[in-house]
């Protein structure tokens, strides 16, 4: 086989791989050449006679045909490059590259001119010159954009030639390709050595499948790895002038507030924001899309980004990170006509991308169709210079898009798009943000959807991985470089990709860490080829104890089998997945003995200790997004120890309190089945970096809030009463820093299976306290793998029956449901839990009740609360307000 990094094979050996290599590259790239359409093995079986016979013959490629040309013999070669004077530096890069690797394979340095000989034979033309038109090669330069090049033979002469921005280095990069060259990662590549190269008649010519290219890891980070591997977005590479620059965007994504920044805007002109419950917001909101002055103040502030950023090509008009659209008369009839938000985003849109074309034609507006706006408007259309990038952000990302029932509605909104759009974007989602570590297999996706995005007329991908200092995301490496295939070329043999991969990177350890790829896939793989699992941003696939033994032997093999220091450090690197597995499943926590503790704590304690030191000696990889490591050890150290239980029992529940836990009620347990019908902190419950260690989650709680907008609730430390625990009740107390005490009781039905609750606020500080309690309830998901559905019902205050059918197949993402005024439930509102077979009834008195809520997050993360908020008051010295609300559970 090749020589790869410190490995040595003999001549005909090394000739035998690249005649392979070569022969069936061209026979993929080009039937007609060799008239072959087969499997890449039946190819090389075919072609395993031929191959030997000719390494014998002073190793040579292949024999020789007619048009062939021999560019190196026995490490000595007659041609020189020919690179134009005005050649640009893409160009020159790509001169320089051909005579690196050329002379690093076969020992011969090929002199790189700028002046004309004649034109027959001994020339290797780089890029477009006075010289390559004297040939009259044919060659299509204005089809072939910035992007794309020609590979051509013309007599002895050899033309790699493209588009002078990037073209021509990226048909350097190609043209090596054939000759078996790889760059893999930053520091492992694969550069075949022989003496002697003969090349076979050529004549194509290749552009990208995409005209962005972006896959978003540290780890194709690189400028060489990036522009050898034919990338182009400019948000994390390091691709410079040298590289043909780069796709620029500015600002990069979210960038409401950046043109429209509160601190300078909403005192003096709130109509600019977002109408949220009856008055202007700036958290967690949006804009006002539909008003005039807002888009005359955004379009001027875009038209100045263009003019201070002139190398920049895409400039962003895009929607915050979260909900909070707005509700004013203007923008909900928009909203209404085109039976989505993102026909109301997209008007805002065009009508800024209308002056920038008038003014700076050629430049792009960039928005996205993200959560609310994913579903496309019945009537806008995107303006030519408008770039739509639609994020399935709530995707199955182990599974083929077309064929797993949680993408669907995502198949549904794409083909909606690609309708009234051949521009298209897209950002799709390569890895579990809240633990980066945690094992990802995406690569069947990965392999399936690129050329299915494709056909649906994508011509941008941006695919996000872990992008944090250091990178270390699992898999990240690997596919970093399948991404980039991918990306040139959805036809790219991913599973030979791959192979080629772990050949290079593991060395002798190849097979068993490839075993362990294959292993991971099999965990997602639809029966009977594996669990059919699935995965999503925020969950990976459940190991059972089996699985990781399984993983750990092969893990071991590996290792064992490492031949040096390099190679072991990057088996050990995948071992600090598995390590993470075992070690956030040992996080469980359980009630017992007056206590709420993980299982076993010492032994965890020493578990993540042993972890962290060994996370720090391989490079101390970050663990979350938006978490350092020293936040984790130190969330750790605070979360991580035994709290106070307190539990009440009747025949039918125990009930779970944990006061110093924000007075939550941790578990809600069904004394017939031992089942937790509430959502709580479980191995299982990892989509939150915030929550890896924290266990006041979920659960069923009581918050203070100044305001229904507070993004957070106030900071109440909870206790239990002296002496009021026992049986079936107890009294809570709490006290927050602006004086406000709060009382709570809690008492189980003497048969029912009830829980009644009692909250008294007490002012008892200097001044006023404006104050709304909020009494939360998250029902436990049960199956991750299951589509969650739910049935809501009440009758309204006006009279009417609602029934609100939620299935997290078909929600969006990220929801959000408010009942208030005429709608507010008249005292009670049902949820029937279908996995569950339960019905959750939640009954309050509706004079102290201002709103009733639901929120979620569907499509697999399978998480719901449903919210009873109190009337706001605002509490003189001394005044107290009461909110009750009571909880049943009935068979359904």
């Amino acid at each position: 086989m090749a020589s790869y990094l410190g490995g040595k094979k003999s001549v005909p050996q090394q000739t035998y791989f690249i005649a392979k290599e070569w022969a069936y590259n061209m026979a993929k790239e080009n039937k007609g050449i060799l008239g072959f359409a087969g499997s890449r093995r039946e190819f090389l079986v075919e072609m395993t006679g031929l191959a030997v016979g000719t390494a014998a013959m002073g190793g040579t490629l292949l024999a020789r045909q007619a048009g062939d040309i021999e560019l190196v013999r026995d490490g000595r070669s007659r041609y020189s490059i020919v690179l134009s004077p005005t050649a640009s530096l893409s160009e020159q890069r790509g001169a320089h590259e051909l005579q690196h690797f050329l002379q690093q394979m076969s020992g011969a340095e090929l002199p790189i001119t700028t002046s004309a000989a004649s034109g027959s034979g001994n020339w290797i033309f780089v890029g477009q010159s006075e010289a390559l038109d004297a040939l009259n090669p044919g060659i299509p330069f204005a089809r072939l954009g910035a992007e794309g090049f020609a590979l051509k033979t013309i007599g002895q002469n050899l033309v790699i030639a493209g588009g002078r921005e990037r073209g021509t280095m990226y048909g350097v990069s190609t043209f090596l390709e054939k000759l078996g060259c790889r760059w893999f990662a930053e520091d492992v590549s694969r550069i075949p050595r022989r003496t002697t190269l003969t090349v076979p008649a050529l004549d194509e010519t290749q552009r990208p499948a995409f005209e962005y290219r972006e896959p978003y890891a540290t780890e194709a980070f690189d400028k060489d790895w990036a522009a050898r591997n034919k990338v182009n977005g400019g948000l994390g590479t390091k691709l410079d002038a040298s590289t043909g620059g780069s796709i620029q965007y500015y600002p990069f994504v979210h960038s409401f507030f950046y043109m429209i920044p509160p601190k300078k805007y909403f005192a003096t002109h709130p109509e600019y924001f977002a109408l949220i419950d009856g008055r202007r917001s700036h958290v967690k909101a949006q804009l006002c899309l539909t008003n005039a002055g807002l888009l005359r103040v955004a379009t001027e502030t875009v038209l100045g980004w263009i003019k201070d950023h002139p190398e920049v090509e895409i400039f962003s008009v895009s929607q915050n990170d979260c909900n909070g659209w707005c509700e004013c008369a203007n923008c909900q009839r928009v909203v209404k006509e085109e039976g989505a938000v993102s026909g109301l985003l997209l008007r805002f849109v065009n009508s800024i991308a209308e002056q920038v074309a008038a003014r700076y034609p050629g430049k792009l507006i960039d928005t996205l169709a993200y959560q609310m706006t994913e579903k496309p408007p019945l009537h806008a259309r995107p303006a030519a210079n408008v770039r739509v990038r639609l994020c399935p952000i709530g995707n199955c990302e182990a599974h083929p898009i077309e064929s797993c029932p949680h993408s669907l509605h995502f198949m549904e909104n794409l083909r909606g798009w690609s309708a009234i759009t051949r521009q298209l974007y897209v950002w799709h989602y390569t890895t579990d943000f809240s633990h980066y570590l945690l094992p990802y297999p995406d690569f069947d996706e990965l392999a399936m959807d690129a050329g299915m995005y494709r056909r649906h007329g994508v011509v941008g991908i941006f695919f996000e991985d872990d992008a944090e200092p250091g990178g270390g995301g699992q898999g990240s490496v690997l596919r970093s470089y399948v991404m980039a295939r991918l990306l040139w070329n959805p036809a790219t043999d991913v599973e030979q990709d791959v192979k080629e991969f772990h050949e290079a990177y593991y060395g002798r350890a190849a097979q068993p860490m490839l075993d362990y790829y294959k292993f991971l896939d099999r965990l997602v793989r639809f029966s009977p080829r594996g669990e059919g699992q699935h995965v999503f941003i925020r969950r990976t696939p459940d190991f059972a104890p089996e699985d990781l033994q399984k993983a750990k032997s092969l893990l071991r093999q590996a290792e064992r089998l490492a031949e040096n220091d390099a190679i072991r450090r990057r088996v050990r690197k995948e071992q600090l997945s598995i390590s993470y597995v075992e070690l956030l499943a040992a996080r469980r926590f359980e009630a017992r003995n007056g206590q709420y503790a993980p299982v076993n704590l010492a032994g965890l304690t020493e578990r993540f200790h042993n972890f962290m030191a060994e996370l720090k000696r391989l490079g101390n990889y970050r663990l979350h997004a938006l978490q350092t490591n020293e936040q984790d050890q130190e969330h750790f150290a605070a979360y991580m120890k035994p709290y106070t239980l307190v539990q009440l029992e009747n025949d039918s529940l125990r009930v779970d309190v944990v006061p110093e836990l924000s007075g939550r009620i941790a578990g809600l347990i069904e004394k017939s089945s031992g089942r937790n019908v509430l959502r709580c902190l479980s191995p299982e419950e990892v989509w939150s970096e915030a929550l890896a260690w924290n266990p006041n989650f979920a659960g069923l709680g009581l918050f203070a809030y100044g305001d229904f907008f507070d993004p957070k609730p106030m900071e109440v430390a909870w206790s239990i009463a002296p002496g009021s625990a026992g049986g079936r009740r107890c009294r809570l107390t709490g006290k927050a820093a602006n004086g406000l005490h709060l009382e709570r009781s809690l008492e189980l039905d003497a048969e029912a299976a009830t829980l009644r609750t009692h909250t008294r606020a007490v002012n008892n500080g200097i001044k006023p306290a404006t104050v709304t309690l909020a009494s939360t309830l998250d029902p436990n998901p049960v199956d991750r793998n299951a589509p969650m559905e739910f049935d809501f019902r009440f009758r309204a205050q006006s009279g009417h029956e609602v029934v609100r059918r939620f299935s997290s197949l078909t929600e969006e993402y990220l929801g959000e449901a408010r009942y208030q005024g005429e709608e507010l439930p008249a005292g009670e509102w049902r949820l029937k839990h279908s996995l569950l077979a339960l019905d959750f009834i939640t009954r309050f008195d509706p004079q102290q009740v201002d709103r009733c809520t639901a929120k979620w997050r569907a499509r697999g993360e399978n998480w719901m609360t449903m919210g009873v908020w109190s009337k706001k008051q605002t509490l003189a010295p001394g005044d107290h307000m009461d909110f009750e609300a009571s909880y049943h559970i009935q068979a359904s």
